[in-house]
């Protein structure tokens, strides 16, 4: 006769329990530096008030700064999971490139907003659907793919079209009814509240992003597959979907970004998107997103694309050339990847 071990009853566990003292070290290290990014984004504004109080703090300004900012933040938040998964997407710029092109000719002869936009966005998520497979399956490094894509399409924006721009502006209207309402211009120029549209595009999106992240069992795989491949894999994570889907997402989100960049300007440019490939990547990594995987906050992302709108305005407002921005954009992320040394793996 074999007697059974007696269980001694388990009292509830709190909700961090059976986490690792060094996971939850990451996670308060990680809300610690999206209040220390709130913090830097609240002294940026007042800094520019100070600086130039007659432009900085107007809602003209703000308006307009947050207008452009939407465009890269869009980029930012898909750029966000590739990042988790100790990825990288070089090529988001040259497919707004590719994909406004790609749209325009797709309404040259038939002004139409809702075709330029489904155009536009297909033509994205295809050229993200291309870089997926060739990491995810043809297990090509995600630097030397999306390097590839970025010169792909970047060519195919300038062949497309023969290195024209295509006009937009006849697309007020379309199939979307009334003239000037819910067409792609309207996404450029459009207010709801005083509140440009493309900023309510861009919070819709990273509220999804979050949701996605930190709701979703999916959010949980895309951390893990960056965490340790290996250890997903032998889990059951479906790793190679998983980092399918991450760039077929920043297609995605690239084609939307397309639609609020062509939208402001009225055209559609083959050399646009010139390297908001590395305004996104800047934003997520001071954002607090490790470059070596695992560790994401879409929340730190949103407040990156912040403080990079407002330092840019800050500084074209003082007049300081191009040149200097860009060396001041070079040094912020460079700042910022240094802070995350410590938790690199090589």
């Amino acid at each position: 006769m074999t007697t059974q071990p007696t269980q001694t009853p388990v009292a509830p566990s709190a909700p961090d329990a059976g986490r690792s003292p060094s996971l939850l070290g990451r996670a308060r290290g990680l809300e610690l530096q999206e209040y220390a990014l709130a913090g830097v984004v609240v002294l940026l504004f007042v800094a520019g008030a100070i600086l130039r109080p007659d432009t900085f703090p107007t809602w003209d300004n703000i308006r307009n700064m947050l207008t452009q900012a939407s465009v890269v933040g869009v980029l930012a938040i898909g750029m966000t999971f590739v990042i988790a998964t100790a990825g990288i997407d070089l090529s988001v710029g040259s497919m707004v490139a590719a994909a406004g092109v790609f749209g325009g000719i797709l309404v040259d002869s038939n002004p139409n907003s809702l075709v330029f936009i489904l155009g536009a966005v297909a033509f994205a998520t295809l050229l993200g659907t291309a870089n997926a497979t060739a990491v995810a399956y043809g297990r090509v490094v995600p630097f030397i793919a999306t390097l590839a894509m970025f010169s792909i399409a970047r060519g195919l924006a300038l062949l497309l079209n023969d290195k024209l721009p295509v006009g937009l502006l006849d697309l007020n209207g379309g199939s979307f009814g009334q003239p000037g309402a819910f067409s792609l211009l309207w996404f450029g120029t459009g207010r709801l509240l005083g509140i440009p549209v493309s900023v309510y595009v861009f919070l819709a999106i990273t509220i999804g992003g979050w949701v996605l992240l930190n709701r979703t069992r999916y959010g949980r795989y895309v951390v893990a597959v960056g965490g340790n491949r290996e250890a997903a894999r032998i889990a059951g994570v479906p790793v190679r979907r998983i980092i399918f889907s991450v760039y077929v997402l920043s297609g995605l989100l690239a084609g939307v970004a397309t639609v609020l960049l062509c939208a402001r300007l009225g055209s559609a440019s083959p050399v646009s998107g010139n390297l908001y490939e590395l305004d996104a990547i800047g934003a997520v990594v001071i954002g607090g997103t490790s470059l070596a995987g695992g560790r994401a906050t879409i929340v730190g992302t949103f407040l990156g694309v912040l403080t990079f709108a407002l330092i840019f305005s800050l500084m074209t407002q003082l007049n300081l050339s191009t040149e200097v921005q860009q060396v001041t954009k070079g040094a912020i992320v460079l700042g910022a990847v240094l802070l995350q040394r410590p938790e690199a793996r090589y």
